[in-house]
């Protein structure tokens, strides 16, 4: 699901109407949620491994408000990178796509 979800939000000729649907918004959220608590238990067991202690939860508030925020606002800034590199790339889709999985898979998806 995450795959397919990568996968539309790097299409270059997704409009932005398709890109906010119900469809396309409950996988960013579904995904923005499995991330954030897969970051937050990680963050409590680097803490108890170094600290002996988990976070306490008021910081535990913030860690899981910034990443929902970052995350969701990370898909958005993503995805208008990608119109940015197709319209820089003369809407030359198969220059775009070779561009986007060589440039997300090296860095930024790995980031």
């Amino acid at each position: 699901m995450l795959g397919k979800l990568y996968l539309q939000t790097i299409d270059p000729k997704t409009t932005w109407s398709i890109f906010f649907s119900i469809k396309i918004l409950s996988r960013i959220l579904v995904s923005v949620l499995f991330h954030t608590i897969l970051y937050t238990l990680f963050s409590n067991m680097v803490s108890f491994i170094f600290f002996g202690k988990i976070l306490n939860t008021s910081i535990n508030i913030r860690l899981i408000t910034c990443l929902i925020i970052f995350m969701f606002l990370g898909y958005i800034g993503r995805f208008m990178h990608v119109k940015q590199v197709y319209k820089d790339f003369n809407y030359d889709y198969e220059k775009t796509s070779q561009y986007l999985n060589t440039h997300y898979n090296s860095w930024i998806f790995i980031g």
